[in-house]
């Protein structure tokens, strides 16, 4: 599982907070197009070739943060263009993920390799378990013929010397479903008749290609406009902040929020109603 502490989760958080500065000084529909320059400057080190292809995926993850599919999206369309739809939308779009083509670094499917660690020993396990004859002696080591591997991994479960690993499509392999597959183009892809929306593909991509559809945008809207906002948070928040619960609640109530509820307290009211 990717750890929440890494370089992808920091760009994403660092747009919504750019996005809801934005927003609550009221320079959101003006001032949003410098986002992707801001955050790849000139002369700044480039994630992928250069700054320039860096700022289309940030322009991308932009309006994914906006609340808009990627997939179908107008190029050329500004992003100005894009928050002034988001103030003015009534509700949220379906659905609520979406692929940033872009960023899919087209991962090679799921195999399995040998790598150095292999000592081309006597008793040769890997080939021994081969169900499909795959596995053969090539220069002192094991050679996996991939047009007759099936990857089921049983020669990596017998090596010894764990010489043999699995380089899995992270996104993929998350995906409890199978919702996620290649296209034409080696990218990935999201079938919403399948998917579930339980957002691992977003948590495992390493270059953040699956990306959720925010709703802050819509959020801050109807906050500032006046209207009863009420913040239902899971329990399992109290795992994803250095503060204790009613420090969370203090902080959502100053953020404009009307009320704050935690969702399993429905649960409660429950057990509570059918005790009496």
């Amino acid at each position: 599982m990717l750890n929440l502490n890494n370089k992808t989760a920091f760009i994403k958080r660092e747009i919504l907070v750019r996005i809801a500065k934005l927003q609550l000084e009221g320079k959101l529909e003006s001032q949003v197009y410098k986002i992707p320059a801001e955050m790849a400057p000139k002369g700044s080190t480039p994630h992928r070739c250069c700054i320039y292809h860096d700022r289309e995926i940030l322009r991308m993850r932009t309006m994914a943060r906006l609340g808009f599919s990627v997939e179908d999206a107008d190029d050329e369309k500004p992003l100005n263009e894009f928050a002034s739809e988001a103030l003015e939308r009534k509700s949220p779009t379906w659905p609520m993920l979406t692929v940033l083509d872009e960023a899919c670094n087209a991962c090679v499917r799921t195999h399995y390799m040998v790598t150095n660690a292999c000592q081309g020993c006597l008793a040769r396990p890997c080939m021994m378990n081969c169900g499909k004859k795959a596995i053969e002696i090539k220069n002192g080591r094991a050679h996996i013929d991939e047009e007759k591997c099936v990857n089921c991994g049983l020669c990596m479960q017998n090596c010894p010397y764990h010489a043999i690993i699995k380089i899995p499509v992270p996104c993929e392999e998350a995906c409890p479903v199978g919702a996620i597959s290649k296209n034409e183009n080696g990218k990935e892809r999201i079938d919403y008749d399948k998917c579930i929306f339980c957002g691992n593909c977003m948590r495992e991509c390493p270059f953040g290609a699956m990306m959720d559809k925010s709703q802050l945008v819509d959020v801050l809207k109807h906050i500032m406009s006046g209207k009863k906002v009420v913040a239902m948070y899971a329990p399992a928040i109290a795992a994803q902040f250095r503060a204790a619960p009613g420090q969370l609640e203090s902080a959502l109530l100053k953020a404009g929020f009307s009320r704050v509820w935690e969702v399993a307290i429905g649960a409660d009211i429950c057990a509570d109603k059918e005790a009496h």
